[in-house]
């Protein structure tokens, strides 16, 4: 069992006083235009930042997390594109240090970021990406390393139209619904594309971003 899923086990009285347990019923909303992919809707992997003429040789501590995510219109969409698409992320990891967690156990944390594509075009394969810093994976492993975030820990994403939930998506497909919001939230932790080296990486695979209003002055 991960620790994660203990958390949740503990817990259970907690998710049934703030109604997590209601979230369970829901689904794709039936007039959402978009929708997660039913195969490979997350992948992660590990992987090294493009060579951008920096000094030294890459090592497994150099590594960062990929999570794309696979995703298409719906019939509901009769245009060509839709406006905007807001996606919200939430990454399983481990604390070690927190000082309210058993020694060796830490607690469980959920790093959290967010990306809005605009224009996005109607199509079945549709793709978004999020990023994990090489730093936050290490300060926030087991004695396993960077295996788990791969392997092991849990991905949970969710898209919004107009701030309204469309759909929602496990890496760990089956998982009880709710276990995300469980987590000590750690904000800003998944970087977009454009935060990180990878800007570079696949332009076109991509749908364009929509910056922050004080980056987009």
């Amino acid at each position: 069992m991960s620790f994660r899923a203990t958390a949740l086990k503990r817990s259970q009285l907690v998710v049934f006083l703030l109604g997590l347990g209601s979230l369970s019923v829901f689904a794709q909303a039936p007039t959402s235009p978009i929708a997660f992919s039913d195969r490979d809707a997350i992948v992660t992997s590990l992987v090294h930042a493009p060579n951008l003429g920096t000094l030294g040789a890459s090592s497994d501590d150099t590594q960062w997390l990929k999570i794309e995510f696979h995703y298409g219109t719906t019939p509901v969409l009769t245009t060509n594109y839709i406006d905007t698409v807001e996606f919200k992320v939430w990454v399983e990891g481990r604390d070690l240090l927190d000082p309210q967690g058993k020694p060796g156990e830490g607690i469980a944390v959920g790093f959290t970021g967010s990306v809005t594509y605009i224009n996005i075009p109607k199509g079945k394969d549709l793709y978004g990406v999020f990023y994990v810093n090489p730093s936050t994976l290490g300060r926030y492993s087991t004695d396993r390393g960077l295996e788990d975030y791969d392997r092991k820990f849990d991905v949970h994403i969710e898209a919004y139209i107009g701030g309204a939930l469309m759909d929602k998506i496990d890496k760990k497909k089956g998982e009880t619904d709710g276990w995300h919001l469980l987590l000590k939230a750690i904000p800003d932790l998944v970087y977009r594309q454009d935060q990180c080296p990878f800007l570079v990486m696949d332009p076109d695979r991509y749908p364009a971003i929509k910056l922050p209003p004080s980056q987009s002055k």
